[in-house]
């Protein structure tokens, strides 16, 4: 049987010695000997006349985030009051007469579609944002630019244009707005 050296051997109890295991300094000199080898072996595999084959493989992708549009009514008057002095005037002011909450990721801003109640108006002023509209013959709609938004409150006021022959009194909100996506 050969002999190890005597830090790969066991201890011998009769010659006093204490048992040495291979150590991480020897394991790593191990290690580094065979990474040498192989790299000194690299050189012939590649003069071999031994076919070989590549393959490249690409990945595109394209991440696609959807506008989205949502609106929340913060306000919203169930009622109308006309009385005599709007009937003498033609119509009715109201400076904040709906707020809503809007967000949206589009920078393209959002379309505004007005319909109203053609028995009690003739026609109405939408103000939002600094724009109008007009709705006449009984709807009416507009692009309202404005950048993505997240939560923003929007007050919007009204000039509501009374119908001939109108009487004050008490009515149902008359306006019905709705908000959806401008296209690029």
């Amino acid at each position: 049987m050969s002999q190890l050296p005597r830090q790969f051997r066991d201890s011998d109890p009769r010659d006093g010695a204490v048992a040495v295991r291979p150590t991480l300094f020897a394991n790593m000199c191990w290690s580094l000997f065979m990474i040498a080898l192989a790299t000194l072996a690299m050189p012939s595999l590649a003069d071999s006349r031994v076919a070989t084959t590549r393959a490249q493989a690409s990945i595109d992708f394209c991440i696609i985030i959807p506008a989205v549009i949502r609106v929340t009514a913060v306000t919203q008057p169930d009622l109308v009051v006309i009385e005599e002095r709007d009937i003498a005037l033609g119509y009715i002011d109201l400076d904040v007469g709906t707020s809503v909450k809007l967000t949206s990721n589009s920078r393209a801003g959002f379309l505004l579609a007005a319909s109203y109640d053609t028995k009690l108006l003739s026609r109405v002023e939408v103000r939002i944002s600094s724009q109008n509209l007009h709705a006449s013959s009984g709807q009416g709609s507009m692009r309202v630019t404005s950048g993505p938004t997240i939560e923003k409150v929007l007050p919007i006021g009204y000039r509501l244009h009374l119908a001939p022959g109108a009487v004050a009194g008490a009515y149902r909100w008359p306006v019905a707005l709705a908000f959806s996506l401008a296209t690029a």
